[in-house]
């Protein structure tokens, strides 16, 4: 089921509610392929730092945003896209005004909206209809895009590597720092585990400290509690995740290893 959030900022309290009902039939006329499209609407704001203030306590990924261009003496809908940009990256933006003399200056400041709708249209609820199923689109391919990749942060730079090529990731002394350990190349970064297991559904945990991209498995010995990578390296699994291995064996159908024989330890 893909789940989308919506927000919305109109200085008049009115077009703001008025808006959300046209949102919640658009969601309802957009296509569903192979899984159902349930949204909610996370706020209806009607000031610019409102709408800060709801991300910078909910965090989102790929949030759908309704914007008035007009807000307020100090800001705008096109400052408070730019904003918005800074905490949720993959944001669907739209803008929604009266003003069509506003549309140039989303295109200066580079927002990457996906539409412009005019409040006049004479057929807006079949603009919004269209304009909601393009973000759903885009998001849809983003969503793709993101299950093929992992993202990682070192320094300021963001690092992806392609899902099939990571081998395993483990906790490291260091507080917050997680060793990424890939085909071709070892990496560290700050990382929590438990965050990394959550967000990355490729990803299998085998203890506390250690989680492994089950297709990179060469071969799994059940009685020294031990994986073995295709790089050679073994890692251990806990006792208490005996019955997860078992599930894995039958569905990645790895070698089974019985006997006492071990590979290279962990780190060598």
């Amino acid at each position: 089921m893909a789940e989308y959030t919506i927000i919305i900022c109109d200085d008049d309290p009115k077009q703001a509610v008025n808006l959300s009902l046209k949102v919640g039939i658009a969601f309802a006329m957009a296509p569903v392929d192979d899984h159902d499209i349930e949204y909610e609407v996370g706020k209806l704001a009607t000031k610019y730092q409102e709408v800060l203030d709801y991300l910078d306590e909910n965090s989102l990924d790929g949030g759908i945003y309704f914007l008035d261009i007009e807000l307020d003496n100090d800001h705008n809908g096109v400052d408070l896209a730019a904003e918005i940009k800074k905490r949720d990256e993959r944001a669907q933006i739209i803008f929604v005004t009266a003003y069509s003399e506003y549309m140039p200056m989303t295109f200066e400041r580079r927002i990457g909206a996906v539409d412009y709708i005019n409040k006049n249209d004479a057929d807006l609820q079949a603009r919004m209809n269209e304009t909601v199923r393009d973000a759903l689109t885009r998001l849809g391919k983003s969503n793709f895009s993101k299950r093929l990749t992992f993202s990682y942060r070192f320094g300021r730079q963001i690092n992806n590597i392609n899902v099939e090529d990571v081998l395993y990731i483990h906790t490291t002394q260091a507080a917050h720092k997680l060793l990424l350990v890939a085909a071709n190349k070892r990496s560290e970064f700050v990382g929590d585990i438990k965050a990394v297991d959550e967000e990355n559904d490729f990803l299998a945990k085998i203890s506390q400290s250690c989680l492994i991209n089950p297709k990179n498995v060469a071969v799994i010995n059940l009685r020294k509690r031990t994986i073995v990578m295709l790089n050679g390296e073994s890692l251990s699994f806990s006792r208490r995740f005996r019955h997860e291995m078992d599930k894995l064996v039958d569905e990645y159908n790895w070698k089974v290893e019985m006997s006492a024989k071990t590979a290279a330890p962990l780190g060598k």
